[in-house]
């Protein structure tokens, strides 16, 4: 009988063994979860790892980012998530950004995405930069710059716009005195040319005030029409010229505004305007 008593016993390693499995137990706390670590003890989450020995994840996510926005519309069409999912479109950093597990109808974690960003192309760029009258140019450098992007200028024709700069540049001994527009809306500027240190024959230049653009402005997009208001500077004789381009922002906000358009209408998914 003693015997009997004595088996049925635990033993102190067992005792042992279930003191530490009822301390490392995770401890639930209303909505929150516990584990107590004894001291010089570490826990480790091995739940990724083991994860990653099964042929597939648990569950989608990551953020893929494309580099067009019809990359991203095949891309929405193949997860075929439009019951959970939102699409955040931000005019001001010009992304576009699917959350494929957003919080709709059930809370989801936000974390599975595809990202556009609308990159603006290198003409456009180009032009942007040189906008302005901080980019006043001398009449050299206006006609090098003219020629340089004479491949994107449309109206005037390229070529008299490229006759203006090359005779701009051809005539650089020359002091310009004064300016007046014309009947056709050019303004002509006088000039007197030097010979020998002399004062020699006088001429006159015409230049277009207006002037317009053919541009991409995202890659991978659709050209748009841009104008730009040539101006100039007299002063000792000399003459610079810049261009100010009429409301860039307002074709970057439309050009945007297409690719959003063309997101809603053909993945069929809600589209929110803002930040995801």
């Amino acid at each position: 009988m003693e015997d009997a008593i004595l088996s049925s016993t635990p033993s102190t390693i067992e005792q042992v063994s279930a003191l530490k499995a009822a301390a490392l137990a995770p401890h639930v706390i209303g909505n929150s979860h516990h584990l107590v670590v004894p001291e010089g003890y570490v826990h480790h989450d091995l739940s990724k790892a083991v994860e990653a020995r099964n042929a597939a994840p648990d569950r989608k996510s990551g953020v893929v980012a494309l580099a067009s926005v019809q990359s991203l519309i095949d891309y929405c069409l193949d997860q075929n998530a439009a019951d959970n999912a939102y699409i955040y479109a931000d005019p001001d950093r010009r992304t576009i950004t699917a959350v494929f597990n957003d919080a709709r109808s059930t809370p989801g974690w936000r974390d599975h995405r595809a990202v556009f960003t609308a990159s603006f192309t290198p003409e456009f760029t180009n032009w942007l930069n040189h906008n302005g009258p901080s980019k006043a140019k001398t009449q050299t450098e206006f006609a090098e710059f003219i020629e340089d992007n004479l491949a994107d200028i449309t109206e005037p024709a390229a070529h008299q716009l490229l006759e203006v700069a090359t005779t701009i540049q051809a005539k650089t001994d020359i002091s310009f005195s004064s300016a007046k527009r014309l009947d056709n809306g050019q303004v002509q500027l006088g000039y007197t040319e030097t010979i020998d240190a002399r004062a020699g024959a006088n001429g006159a230049l015409s230049i277009p005030r207006e002037f317009a653009l053919g541009l991409r402005i995202f890659k991978n997009g659709d050209g748009y029409r841009l104008t730009a208001r040539l101006k100039y500077r007299l002063g000792n004789g000399n003459v610079k010229f810049w261009y100010e381009l009429n409301r860039p922002e307002r074709t970057i906000e439309d050009a945007f505004a297409g690719y959003v358009d063309k997101v809603r209408e053909t993945t069929g998914y809600r589209v929110l305007i803002g930040q995801a």
